[in-house]
């Protein structure tokens, strides 16, 4: 029989480990990404990619080198990114977003 202090234990190793593995995409240009609360995600983009960001669930900060402004997504908010820079996202919650191939401007939804 397990001690009650050896489950909790158990379940906040296992909470800590699904938070900690972020799911990597498939490829390097689409998929979705799982990020812990406070983790970064960031890539350089050479412009010519084509790439939309859209927030699946919870909460995300997101600045773009190629944007003076900053965004925060929340689940169905998108940011399209088409331009070269650095792109970086921080989950401002638990957080799920998925990378797209898309046309060539640059706006949110």
């Amino acid at each position: 029989m397990q001690s009650t202090s050896a489950l909790s234990r158990r379940g906040w190793w296992g909470t800590l480990w699904n938070q900690l593995k972020p799911e990597v995409p498939t490829d390097a240009e689409t998929g979705s990404v799982a990020l812990f609360h406070g983790a970064l995600w960031s890539r350089a983009l050479q412009g010519h990619e084509g790439l939309s960001l859209t927030c699946v669930e919870g909460q995300l900060w997101l600045t773009f080198e190629s944007d003076p402004r900053d965004y925060i997504l929340e689940p169905g908010s998108t940011v399209r990114l088409a331009k070269p820079g650095l792109v970086v996202v921080q989950a401002l919650r638990p957080s799920r977003f998925r990378l797209a191939k898309v046309g060539s401007a640059m706006d949110t939804r």
